[in-house]
């Protein structure tokens, strides 16, 4: 098992590594940035006289290429073809970052420290015209004892050479560690720079003469009602005297204390130190606040509990030397490839999770995204209930996309930096940034498996040089308490690409288009067909995603602004294939954009405008999106025992694998995948009609109610089809209720599309899931919506009420939206939150969208939103269908 740790640290010299979010800067650093030139040695930029006219202020954490898009010397890249029209060459390059800081008044009696955490590709560090080290990958901490170099009275100079990637070979792998997709991928363009620059915070922090580094906190759960705590710590001593003194260690709630003998650390040593519950009884805990993927268990509002973990050496008769507070959770990880005779199976505190999320290449194709912005979208993969991320080879190295998964219960697949089976420059580099990661996220509760390779095993074997590195680093600083899979979507016994091999651990990766919803429930195909009809784990699924409008209109020229037709985006070089809707297989062609256009012409008419076709695209997302999602569902347990869709996280504008887009917007992906991963979900199996409850709870849930209902288009119910059953259902379990449709020849004859309308209540009454589907009585055919009359003017809303979020900060509305037409049923209404100048407000959390709604019919919309965003006023908008 393993139990949590969010961490934070001072640091030590170069010898000496501390956890990866340092103690808070005591110095902030103004960065500046400019290319290399050869009329200026390292000495002179390093040098508080050097001067910075004409060169940029730099964002850090950030890269090269972004801050010059800050700083306004590019145009836009999200828009139209701007960031291929970028010179490359004057990016790809080195570039200097300096700053400048103030040595007076600096901790007097502290050591002063110079940290970094991480420099995309390489960085060459000086000081006041010294060199004092390199920085090499996106991974790799470097800490600087600096106190004999500083200026007591004067500026002080930083500069740091930050060199790029290779560009004479591919990123993937030759250049690993590194942001593989910079280099383009089949979803993103290549960025100018590939990312490079100081990619990680950096910090100057005082201590005294011991630092406390890596400290590793392991818990086992004998049982849920028992967790054993031992933390591991490495003491360094930098001074060349002998120091004496005491650790300390409290960890809260509960406010458990523990101190060690007095023990005494000879010059510049190091010294590990282990708390262990059979010396420290106070360390096995009683009853735990354990911590659960998301929908499982946890705190009321949804996030999750977490421990904090306080660790301080204190010399004799001094204040701490150096003081940290890290925080975590207790779980417990396990898993089996017995129980459902081949698929691997995941189970947290012995209760085993259907595995539900998406892959998460880049947070931002520039890495724009930081701190707080992965609150918003971890939040919203929290909310579509999604209980796991992959960390797609590895392209997040922000420890607040941990914390926040720490957060809200979302179990993390991380990924190293590999794709496929091909080899890497430089093993030591590669080994030294894998032995980093796994120590600064050994401690997250979030993250349950490392991967080795995307879809390969690294260099093509498990006894290759690569993945034995990747094994030792895990097992050296790790344990073995986390899940090791070598390769992405299969066994590491498959041969690459191919049919052959028996092992059914994973069960391959693809689809990447969209299938109809009854193949998803029949035929589990993959792309490569490496278990054949097996459900089993499937580590990739997905399917083009077409955006709102209102996004479309931001990142593509009005002259696009046209329905996209199979002529359009059979091109490499338009604006479709520029944002990723193209035949061409480097261009999204995976996500078979024709095939998407020519079902949604089919299913619902071929689109008369740009809106005309965004708003059919968003039923087909709800619909496929969802039945991707249920086919698992159905199947739990029964071969399946997983899925994550390609993608979940929108890195760059476009219109295929996401849910939500790059500035926020959702898309029915969004609410298909909200409604199908419901903990407690009744749902439709499109291919046999069978009325299933699935259960996600860790518990029986006894006494509830199945209904179904049915309506014709005009809103109205057809009594005949009614069925309902009262029902008790076993934990994480999918138990049928009954059949629907199973006489149609002998009921009343329905309208050319009709509406299916599930709900399940618990043992008082309460609604505790519903469902929707619109079905044609010729399969997929769904053009008589197209004659619904007008709900305009009988959709209603209520005045908001308001109330303040779980969070103490967000403004929660709570609308009432009535159908109060006699004619027509409400049907895929988009709610959109807007301000007076009729500007959508982003990001918003809604409850629901796209839903429906019969004659005489109510729904509570719920919408969640910063209060910030509010001050230009606001209103609801509601657009149906058949608006």
């Amino acid at each position: 098992m393993k139990r949590i740790i969010t961490i934070a640290f001072v640091a030590c010299l170069c010898a000496f590594v501390l956890p990866v979010n340092a103690q808070k800067s005591i110095v902030h650093l103004n960065w500046k940035l400019a290319p290399q030139d050869t009329l200026h040695t390292a000495s002179q930029v390093s040098n508080a006289e050097f001067n910075t006219n004409g060169w940029i202020n730099a964002i850090v954490p950030g890269t090269v290429f972004y801050s010059y898009v800050a700083a306004g010397k590019e145009s836009n890249p999200d828009y139209a073809e701007n960031i291929y029209n970028v010179d490359k060459a004057k990016y790809n390059r080195p570039y200097w970052y300096r700053a400048e800081f103030s040595g007076a008044g600096l901790a007097a009696g502290k050591r002063i420290w110079l940290n970094f955490y991480g420099i995309n590709k390489r960085g060459e560090v000086y000081l006041n015209g010294h060199h004092i080290g390199t920085v090499n990958g996106l991974v790799q901490r470097e800490n600087y004892d600096i106190t004999d170099l500083l200026n007591k009275n004067k500026a002080n100079t930083i500069a740091v050479l930050v060199f790029t990637p290779k560009t004479n070979h591919g990123l993937a792998n030759r250049e690993a560690p590194t942001y593989l997709s910079s280099g383009s991928w089949d979803w993103m363009p290549s960025v100018p720079g590939l990312n490079s620059g100081i990619t990680d915070i950096v910090t100057i922090t005082a201590a005294g003469p011991v630092n406390v580094e890596d400290p590793w906190i392991h818990t086992t759960l004998p049982t849920k009602s028992l967790a054993n705590i031992s933390i591991k710590i490495k003491l360094n001593n930098a001074i060349s005297q002998p120091v004496t003194g005491k650790l300390k260690v409290i960890i809260n709630p509960g406010n458990i204390t523990v101190t060690t003998p007095e023990l005494t650390l000879s010059g510049n040593s190091s010294q590990s130190v282990e708390f262990e519950k059979d010396q420290y009884p106070q360390l096995s805990i009683r009853n735990p606040k354990l911590w659960w993927p998301n929908g499982y268990g946890g705190k009321a509002d949804g996030t999750q509990y977490m421990y904090t973990c306080s660790v301080q050496f204190i010399p004799d008769g001094d204040k701490p030397s150096d003081m940290q507070e890290k925080s975590f959770g207790i779980r417990k990880i396990t898993a089996d490839t017995t129980s459902l005779n081949g698929p691997v199976r995941v189970y947290v505190n012995d209760v085993p999770i259907l595995i539900k999320g998406g892959n998460w290449g880049m947070s931002d194709y520039m890495l724009k995204a930081r701190g707080k912005d992965y609150d918003t979208r971890i939040r919203f993969h929290q909310a579509m209930n999604f209980n796991m991320i992959r960390n797609w080879t590895g392209e997040v190295t922000d420890e607040a996309f941990y914390d926040y998964c720490d957060k809200y219960g979302i179990m993390v697949w991380d990924d190293f930096w590999l794709n496929n089976f091909g080899a890497i420059d430089s093993l030591s580099v590669f080994k030294s940034n894998a032995i980093e990661k796994v120590k600064r996220l050994r401690d997250h509760p979030s993250v349950v498996i490392w991967c080795g390779a995307n879809e390969g095993v690294p260099e093509g074997g498990v006894n290759s040089a690569l993945n034995k590195a990747i094994v030792a680093a895990i097992k050296e600083n790790d344990g073995e308490d986390r899940l090791y899979f070598p390769r992405s979507n299969a066994g590491p016994n498959n041969p690459n690409f191919s049919i052959h091999g028996g092992s059914k651990i994973l069960s391959g990766s693809g689809i990447w288009g969209n299938v109809d919803p009854k193949t998803y429930f029949t035929d589990p195909h993959d792309n490569y067909l490496f278990s054949k009809d097996n459900y089993g784990m499937r580590s990739e699924l997905g399917m083009a995603t077409f955006v709102n409008v209102e996004s479309f209109k931001k990142f593509m020229p009005k002259d696009y602004w046209v329905a996209p037709t199979p002529e359009s985006v059979d091109s490499k070089t338009n604006m479709w294939a520029r944002h990723y809707f193209s035949t061409d297989g480097g261009l999204g062609g995976g996500s078979q954009p024709v095939k998407y256009i020519n079902d949604i012409s089919k299913s619902y008419g071929k689109a008369t405008s740009l809106e005309d076709f965004c708003k059919k695209a968003q039923l087909l997302n709800v619909e496929d999106m969802k039945a991707m999602f249920e086919a698992w569902n159905d199947h739990m347990w029964n071969n399946a025992s997983g899925m994550l869709i390609w993608m979940s996280q929108s890195a760059y504008p476009s219109m295929i694998w996401q849910t939500y887009d790059c500035y926020y917007d959702l898309t029915g992906a969004y609410f298909g995948a909200k409604t199908a991963c419901e903990p407690v979900h009744i749902q439709w199996n499109a291919a046999t009609n069978s009325i299933k409850v699935i259960n996600n709870r860790p518990y029986d849930i006894n006494r509830l109610t199945a209904e179904a209902e049915v309506y014709n288009m005009d809103g109205k119910i057809v009594p005949a089809y009614t069925q309902k059953k009262k029902m008790d259902v076993k934990f994480t379990s999918a138990t049928e209720a009954f059949t629907v449709f199973n006489d149609n020849d002998k009921l009343p004859q329905l309208s050319a599309v009709h509406f299916l309308k599930l709900k399940l209540f618990d043992a008082n009454g309460r609604l505790v899931s519903d469902n929707f589907y619109w079905i044609g009585n010729t399969y997929l055919d769904y053009t008589a919506l197209n004659k619904m009359p007008s709900i305009r003017a009988g959709l209603k809303v209520s005045e908001p009420k308001i109330s303040v979020a779980a969070n103490g900060i967000n403004k929660v509305l709570s609308y009432t939206v009535t159908n109060n037409s006699k004619t027509t049923a409400a049907f895929g209404i988009r709610a959109q939150l807007l301000d007076h100048s009729g500007e959508q407000i982003l990001p918003a959390l809604f409850s629901d969208g796209y839903f429906s709604l019969m004659q005489g019919e109510s729904k509570k919309l719920v919408v969640e939103v910063d209060p910030k965003l509010l001050a230009r006023g606001y209103r609801l908008d509601l657009k149906a269908y058949n608006n």
